[in-house]
């Protein structure tokens, strides 16, 4: 005999609640309020709620993510069907969190082969974890073959393409995605670093103008697209832009030390000293404080020149710039201190040529 619900009681007619009375067993006589309660009673305390146990693929992701992979790789193996993927992904997840990398890639190209395209996503990951960064880019390649607007895949196989040190056809995928992506403003930035660091300066400066079009206060992307015109010979527009990011936050050291390096480039030596003087309080970096000893060199102070270089080997020793600053500044000092003998019959001197100073090459500190 079923119960009836509480629903169907509250909600019954006389008729209906006089047969579920009588079927019951319960006295059906009275008025219908008292009937109904009688029979809402009997139902709460005849009734029990269904017993709750998880499924088996439950329990295996639960363990999976408890740190079991061992016992979850058991539980999966008992619930692979035919032509069901889903087993598969799950298994190549345990088989991921236990290490065993080979394992689950296989599990993850038998999940593609069935039928579920993620699978192929998950495989790159898994030959990504194991160092095959071009392996995982092909197994995205063959995800976006069905999926070509897909950001993530797009992200993903640039990253393992730039890890294989295919870095101009990395570019390109990012390219790909912020034209079929341009309301995500992220990636505009993502791509003018990757330009940026691949040489493409005119273009990373463009990307990263994008960038900080759709966000003005992006301070990281107004420093770097200071960057990329400094290093496109563009050295006015690029102490305007790191002008307006020192507007943004007058800490940052890499963009002291940018524009520290352009002014140099214009012949601003004091200006130059000045901002790389301040990105060295900042930050401690050896590439900063070499600029800064090159500039010092050029301002015709030896002992701060030297100061910065010492600097410099306590953080990096034996750092072949350094060495070479120290000992050519020590030099310089000691050709002053030197007298002059005379001579007889003095000869003409010969012209001398300034040493030009060469600033960093590096739009960002090191």
């Amino acid at each position: 005999m079923s119960l009836p619900s509480l629903a169907e009681v509250e909600h019954s007619d006389w008729p209906s609640l006089q047969r579920m009375c009588e079927t019951l067993g319960l006295n059906p006589k009275g008025r219908s309020a008292i009937v109904r309660m009688r029979v809402a009673d009997y139902v709460r305390h005849r009734a029990h709620p269904p017993s709750w146990r998880p499924a088996r693929e439950h329990q295996a992701a639960l363990l999976t993510r408890l740190g079991h992979p061992d016992l979850a790789e058991r539980v999966w193996e008992s619930t692979i069907q035919l032509e069901a993927p889903a087993p598969w992904v799950g298994l190549g997840h345990a088989q991921l969190a236990g290490g065993f990398l080979a394992e689950a890639a296989k599990s993850f190209a038998r999940a593609a082969q069935m039928g579920d395209a993620s699978g192929e996503l998950h495989r790159a990951e898994a030959l990504a974890a194991g160092g095959d960064y071009q392996g995982a880019a092909t197994a995205c390649e063959a995800y976006l073959a069905t999926h070509a607007r897909d950001l993530r895949a797009l992200l993903m196989k640039s990253s393992f393409l730039a890890r294989s040190g295919f870095e101009e056809e990395a570019n390109k995928v990012l390219h790909t995605a912020a034209e079929l992506h341009p309301e995500v403003a992220l990636i505009r930035r993502t791509l003018g670093f990757a330009l940026l660091r691949t040489g493409h300066h005119a273009a990373a400066a463009h990307a990263l103008q994008e960038a900080v079009h759709r966000d003005p206060k992006d301070v990281d992307a107004v420093v770097g697209r200071g960057a990329a015109l400094l290093l496109a010979g563009r050295t006015r527009e690029a102490i305007g832009v790191l002008r307006e990011a020192l507007e943004i936050d007058p800490k940052r050291a890499d963009a002291l030390n940018n524009l520290g390096v352009a002014y140099l480039a214009m012949g601003r030596t004091k200006s130059a000293a000045v901002n790389l003087e301040r990105a060295a309080k900042h930050r401690e970096s050896p590439r900063i404080l070499l600029n800064l000893g090159k500039v010092l060199e050029e301002a015709h102070e030896p002992a701060e020149a030297v100061r910065a270089y010492e600097q410099v080997l306590k953080l990096r020793p034996k750092d072949s710039e350094a060495v070479a600053g120290r000992k050519r500044v020590g030099v310089s000092a000691k050709a002053r201190r030197t007298p002059r003998k005379r001579v007889a019959s003095p000869r003409k001197a010969a012209p001398t040529t300034r040493r030009k100073t060469t600033p960093s090459s590096e739009a960002t500190t090191s």
